[in-house]
């Protein structure tokens, strides 16, 4: 599988030869033109239609976390009683689903672009909202119902991230210079965290002045009518992308992306690319630890005397958000892609055990909330920017496999860990074993998990940057020279 993924670089690398070039052929036979990259301001449109999307359906799956009793006596009308309480299972339900359909929207959008991706993307993410919101509405007196309804909400909602999880490096790729790929991949990926930022401090702010709820409130209405709306955005948004792609490519990559191997030998391409496998365990930890943790620690917090509420996740998802915005202009700028990811599975790791460190104090001092603020901060600061720059990292492993497709083939991995990793947390809690606070071994597992991860970063990471040595192969373009306009031949066409 290496060599035959090498020969078929190499393929590329003399299709650059000739993509890159335009004019009248010299007697010796080469061409005296150098082609022309261009780019459109209506990339932005498209990146927009992308966050928005993403933005939404990440307030919809953890929007219910920070209120589980609320949310369980609402749509179920009795306690939890060790049964799995209805917030974990609309949580869960997203895990699930993106899973299960990540191949279905990687094949769609590799093969049918960014346009039907996008539209497809929306329209489910605002009918699952929309059933959500239905599920809300009071005069439903039947528990089981509500419960229904907001499920199959949550499913149909939980679908779309088949699409926006994968569009964000296919939409670097095509739409974007190679300067700024990283960036539009860091604002792609940062609408989640931002999303879940909106998810955990809203709630938390709009049901604080309700403690007791009872089935006939009309506040999960107004709530989710709040989601659905958002929603609508980016699928109104969607509408007016007009094309699957710029007239001219962005890149030179763009210019001569082929890729004849079919879909299922490009994922197996991927995935026994050894480089490639470390790169999808680095990001399933980094996807699954953070957000796994800052639903679990809700637990410890209180037990510790400690009442923040849904804050220490929007505190996380801010900081984490900001600092993905300095990872992206550093990887445009220097391309060091892997020193950024060693880098904050350290930091990462180094957090996460400072924070279980001082989770041993209960909250006796008014220092102490600031500590945990200050931690969760580090947490979100060291891990959301593995998305954006993993993602950025798996396209150049794999290059010339489409970018929907590797980076789908990381979503997917890394939904599962997030499926896995709060019943390993759940299962480690109930064991009992060293302390008389169980959640202390379940946090132990998670550090745990972090230091496997500073591991294969620090000792094991050595990919080759495939796109880049294809891109730097290439002349230097002048500024006066014509557009290069795409071809039937480039399969960037979608076939």
């Amino acid at each position: 599988m290496t060599v035959f993924a090498d020969s078929f670089f190499m393929k590329q690398l003399l299709l650059m030869g000739s993509a890159t070039t335009k004019g009248t052929g010299s007697p010796g036979g080469a061409l005296d033109k150098t082609v022309v990259y261009e780019v459109y301001c209506s990339r932005w449109l498209v990146l927009s239609v992308c966050c928005f999307l993403a933005l939404s359906n990440a307030m919809q799956w953890i929007s219910f976390s920070s209120l589980p009793d609320e949310v369980q006596m609402y749509y179920r009308g009795t306690p939890a009683n060790g049964s799995i309480d209805v917030a974990l299972i609309t949580n869960q339900i997203f895990q699930f689903v993106a899973f299960l359909t990540g191949f279905g929207g990687m094949y769609i959008t590799d093969n049918m672009g960014i346009k039907i991706a996008g539209l497809l993307g929306t329209t489910l993410n605002f009918v699952g909202a929309t059933l959500r919101m239905i599920a809300s509405v009071p005069n439903i007196e039947s528990h089981l119902t509500r419960e229904i309804l907001l499920h199959t909400g949550s499913f149909i909602a939980a679908s779309a991230q088949a699409f926006f999880l994968v569009l964000p490096s296919k939409i670097a790729e095509c739409w974007f210079p190679a300067e700024q790929r990283a960036i539009a991949n860091v604002l792609s990926f940062i609408a989640n965290p931002a999303g879940v930022a909106l998810g955990t401090i809203v709630p938390s702010i709009l049901f604080k002045e309700y403690t007791n709820l009872h089935s006939r409130h009309w506040i999960f209405f107004f709530f989710t009518l709040g989601m659905e709306c958002l929603a609508l955005l980016p699928f109104i948004l969607a509408l007016f992308v007009r094309s699957k792609l710029p007239p001219t490519p962005a890149s030179a990559s763009s210019a001569a992306h082929h890729n004849d191997i079919g879909f299922i030998k490009s994922i197996l391409q991927c995935v026994l690319n050894v480089q490639f496998f470390i790169q999808m365990t680095l990001f399933a930890f980094a996807f699954s630890l953070l957000w796994s943790l800052m639903i679990f620690l809700d637990g410890p917090l209180k037990d510790q005397g400690y009442d923040l509420a849904g804050y220490p996740t929007a505190v996380c998802a801010i900081i984490g958000t900001l600092t993905s915005l300095l990872a992206g202009h550093i990887a445009d700028k220097t391309r060091k892609f892997k020193e950024i990811i060693r880098v904050c599975t350290v930091g990462f790791s180094l957090s996460m055990i400072s924070l279980r460190f001082f989770l041993n104090y209960a909250n006796d001092s008014k220092l102490h909330p600031v500590v945990i603020y200050i931690l969760c901060g580090c947490l979100g600061a060291f891990s959301i920017p593995q998305f954006p720059i993993g993602v950025e990292l798996g396209v150049e492993t794999t290059f010339p496999v489409l970018e929907a497709t590797s980076s789908g083939i990381l979503v997917i991995f890394g939904s599962l860990f997030m499926f896995i990793i709060p019943f390993v947390q759940t299962y480690a809690d109930s064991l009992r074993l060293f302390y008389t606070k169980s959640w202390k071994f379940a946090i132990d597992v998670t550090c745990f998990f972090s230091v496997i991860s500073v591991i294969l970063s620090l000792f094991f990471l050595r990919p080759r940057y495939r796109r880049l040595e294809l891109e730097n192969a290439t002349s230097p373009v002048p500024e006066e020279q014509e557009p290069m306009k795409r071809d039937k031949s480039s399969d960037i066409e979608m076939h």
